[in-house]
């Protein structure tokens, strides 16, 4: 995207600016109206001037560019798409040779946005932007010495840094709408704080909670999305408790107390993000259907049907498909002696079969109540070496500190974030506010 400037970092999320000085696409709006994509003739593009080339007009940009914008449709190939513009396979093949060593094209999804670039004398082709997702671009570009280039580059948006600090009347759910603290916020402390406070109800009315996280401004968009949370700290009679956002040269990001320890965790607390239990792990439980007493040898967690459910760590499938009572089911066996149970799905995500290699936090199915349920939720239990544990009380390993190479960056990040957290105003009532200064220079 020529004409744009971007001003980021890769060890810290930053405010980023952009500033465009030339029209830019408009990619991947879903509701944008679908035209008629007529074909050009065949090897129209990358023929400049095969019948006239003494005209004036046939001269690579003499007649500057021209942009096409379309929406990718369910089946649609990079390769369908360059041939219904008349882009025979021996032209296209370099394309998507360069677009392969940067991103996998049978990834290509629908709805998401192609923006092709012309030269309006010659017709070839100079430029495809593919829209990776709401943040990344595929960009193929031809060169002058004939090659393609291929890069991942950034959306048009910018970020802001958002500061909130309040004080506990009643629980975090019921006091984020005070806070102005958006659910997906909301939902990563759970994920970040999950094995040192218990954030559904561990929380006491007086403790403190003060967030940095950021703001995704789309442009265009008329409301921002949030991004990371950058730093969270929270006060309570126990002590207290700080987690700071570290992302590494190679873009690994984590969390971590002030000194370099980790709070993350190998497993995460929680299968889907931030909700209310329902049922706990017990010995003897009165079933809910069957009416009688037995051992509910997991925990229940009520959740709108389709929530996504998430591996809580790193493994492969051992199982997936309907399993009795639990209808169904994803069983997942991790290092060592443990093995995770996901049921009552409404599906199994595309991928998720015997055998595969998932990660932690992969969307591996969906809430749902197949099997033997009142309502939607999702039934996860935990077993070692075959016999059940409550996975809420299993203390998991704790994750690697900073390594010793990125231990100066990490103090950069570490003394702006804690400086951040502290600047936040103590007030009676909740506060949020627009931080004006971001993580400049921490390169």
């Amino acid at each position: 995207m020529a004409g744009c400037v971007i001003a980021n970092s890769s060890l810290t999320r930053k405010l980023v600016t952009l500033t465009c000085v030339a029209a830019l696409f408009h990619v991947g709006h879903a509701g944008a109206a679908r035209r008629k994509r007529p074909a050009r003739a065949a090897h129209r593009h990358g023929r400049p001037c095969d019948a006239t080339p003494r005209h004036h007009g046939c001269v690579h940009g003499s007649r500057g560019s021209a942009a096409e914008h379309l929406n990718v449709r369910r089946g649609d190939t990079l390769e369908a798409i360059l041939a219904e513009r008349g882009i025979g396979t021996g032209e296209a093949q370099p394309w998507l040779a360069a677009a392969a060593r940067v991103y996998d094209l049978r990834r290509i999804r629908p709805r998401r946005g192609v923006n092709l670039t012309f030269d309006r004398a010659t017709h070839a082709l100079e430029v495809v932007r593919y829209q990776i997702d709401d943040r990344t671009l595929l960009v193929l570009e031809a060169q002058d010495d004939g090659t393609i280039s291929a890069r991942r580059e950034l959306l048009p948006y910018f970020v802001e840094l958002k500061g909130v600090a309040g004080r506990i009347e009643h629980g975090l759910r019921d006091d984020a709408p005070a806070f102005g603290l958006p659910s997906r916020v909301v939902a990563d402390l759970a994920d970040i704080f999950g094995w040192d406070v218990d954030v559904a109800s561990g929380l006491r009315p007086g403790d403190e909670l003060r967030v940095v996280y950021e703001d995704i401004w789309q442009t265009g968009g008329v409301r921002p999305e949030p991004g990371n949370v950058l730093g969270a700290q929270i006060r309570s009679r126990a002590g207290t408790t700080t987690a700071i956002f570290f992302e590494d040269a190679d873009g690994n990001g984590s969390y971590y107390r002030p000194g370099g320890g980790a709070v993350s965790r190998t497993f995460l607390r929680y299968p889907l993000e931030f909700t209310e239990i329902t049922s706990d792990f017990s010995q003897l439980r009165q079933h809910p259907i069957l009416h009688i007493f037995r051992p509910h040898l997991g925990v229940d967690f009520a959740a709108p049907r389709g929530t996504p459910v998430r591996a809580v760590g790193s493994g492969m499938v051992s199982y997936a498909g309907r399993l009795h009572e639990l209808g169904r089911c994803v069983r997942i066996d991790h290092a060592g002696p443990l093995t995770s149970t996901y049921g009552h799905l409404s599906g199994v995500a595309p991928g998720v079969a015997l055998g595969a290699a998932v990660k932690r936090g992969q969307v591996i199915g969906w809430v749902g109540a197949t099997g033997l349920a009142t309502g939607p939720h999702l039934h996860y239990a935990l077993d070692r070496d075959g016999e059940y544990v409550d996975p809420l009380a299993l203390t998991q390993a704790v994750e690697q500190p900073v390594p010793a190479l990125a231990r100066h960056a990490f103090e950069r990040v570490q003394a702006e974030v804690l400086r951040q957290l502290a600047s936040l105003p103590e007030t009676a009532h909740p506060l949020t506010v627009t931080l004006s200064r971001a993580y400049a220079g921490l390169e």
